[in-house]
């Protein structure tokens, strides 16, 4: 560095002495810091743009809405900052909520959060899985499998493994298939296999060729002990609702509701009404037999508004037995 300074730059800065050079030092110095913050200061705004990205599109996500919104925000965002605060305009113009990169930054979240879990996984001492099928809204059918272990610390995890679809048969061969690739994906043993946990369908819980039955085939073969085997909990809750005998009650529940909300116009008066009254909700709901969650909501709802549907029906003349 000696050699560096008297070749290059002792010419020019020999003349400095005492104070005089210890402020032209401080001046170089201060400048040098500035060019560094200069590039600290980027990338902090990069930083703080890619994070309101996924701020952004997490609200999105628990708002049921498409990312296909992330540009119509980000426009409304430029707009209002074009307004309030037009010097920091151009900061928002870096928020990137494009559907593509929404896209790419979620598969990469996905693919970092799954191997974190194949890696946990490997540690498992024990671990079970829980399985249900349903038909989304594209009609087609999506099998999820959950994952519950417990490492030799007797730390416990409990995730969602995967997610596939199934086109064409949704069989118990077809569901097993899906399984065993799963686990052999995840790289978990089938010698740590303990339970598995479904609903009540045929393709299920069958004797000889339900998933439950291929899957002890399975443990056997590895010479494993029989997998503990349960009913889901939510589908237990599904059955005692039907068990149960509500028909004294839902039967005039579904009367009321199907009077109000079969009739345009009383829907529209009772709607009317409850916002008139600054009413918590602002309708009923339809009961759905086959959705089952729908029959508590129904009965939460109604009777959260009994006093404001009595209120209505003795207004409107139609009487209102049920909801004494």
């Amino acid at each position: 560095m000696r050699r560096h300074y008297l070749t290059r730059h002792a010419e020019e800065y020999a003349k400095y002495q005492g104070d005089e050079r210890e402020a032209r030092v401080a001046k170089l110095n201060t400048c040098l810091l500035g060019q560094q913050d200069f590039f600290k200061k980027a990338n902090k705004e990069s930083d703080a743009a890619v994070e309101s990205s996924y701020v952004v599109s997490e609200m999105i996500a628990k708002a049921g809405k498409s990312f296909k919104e992330g540009e119509f925000i980000k426009n409304c965002m430029l707009q209002a900052a074009s307004i309030v605060c037009p010097e920091n305009k151009g900061r928002l113009s870096n928020i990137s909520l494009s559907t593509n990169t929404v896209a790419e930054r979620i598969s990469e979240l996905s693919s970092n959060i799954y191997d974190q879990l194949c890696e946990k996984g490997k540690r498992f001492h024990a671990y079970s899985v829980a399985l249900d099928e349903s038909t989304d809204v594209t009609a087609t059918a999506q099998l999820a499998i959950y994952v519950h272990g417990v490492d030799d610390k007797f730390e416990v995890m409990e995730e969602l493994l995967k997610v596939t679809p199934m086109h064409g048969h949704t069989t118990s061969q077809d569901i097993f298939r899906k399984l065993c690739d799963a686990i052999v994906d995840a790289g978990l043993p089938w010698k740590n296999f303990a339970g598995i946990t479904t609903d009540g369908v045929p393709s299920m819980t069958g004797n000889i060729n339900g998933l439950v039955a291929r899957v002890q085939r399975k443990l056997e073969e590895n010479g494993v002990e029989k997998a503990v085997a349960l009913h889901c909990i939510i589908h237990q809750q599904a059955l005692c609702s039907k068990c149960l005998k509500f028909d004294n009650v839902m039967s005039d529940v579904v009367k009321y509701i199907n009077h109000i909300r079969s009739r345009g116009l009383k829907h529209r008066q009772l709607c009317a009404f409850l916002k008139e009254i600054e009413s918590a909700y602002e309708d009923v709901i339809y009961f759905t037999e086959v959705r089952w969650l729908s029959r508590g909501n129904v009965l939460k709802r109604f009777i959260e508004l009994r006093a404001e549907i009595k209120a209505f029906m003795e207004k409107d003349g139609g009487g209102c037995s049920c909801t004494k």
